[in-house]
């Protein structure tokens, strides 16, 4: 049931990821000049990044301390 819930985590961020590079394509195919577009792109790029790096850092965070705080397996120590 785990994995379900992986697979579903990692689809979404391949979706997310797919939407942000579509819509960096379709700035710079428009006709804004270029200097727009590199501003632009930089102030989308530090917006995501204050997003999604303090996500990713709690996320991990989570997943540490959920498996230092789970029961231990008894089958997995058979001499005792």
């Amino acid at each position: 049931m785990a994995m379900q819930g992986q697979r579903g985590t990692v689809l979404r961020m391949a979706l997310l990821v797919s939407v942000i590079v579509a819509g960096h394509v379709a700035l710079w195919l428009s006709d804004q000049p270029f200097d727009t577009k590199l501003r632009l792109t930089l102030i989308n790029a530090a917006v995501w990044a204050v997003i999604l790096l303090p996500a990713v850092g709690v996320m991990l965070w989570l997943r540490t301390h959920q498996r230092l705080n789970a029961p231990k397996d008894q089958d997995s120590n058979p001499g005792r």
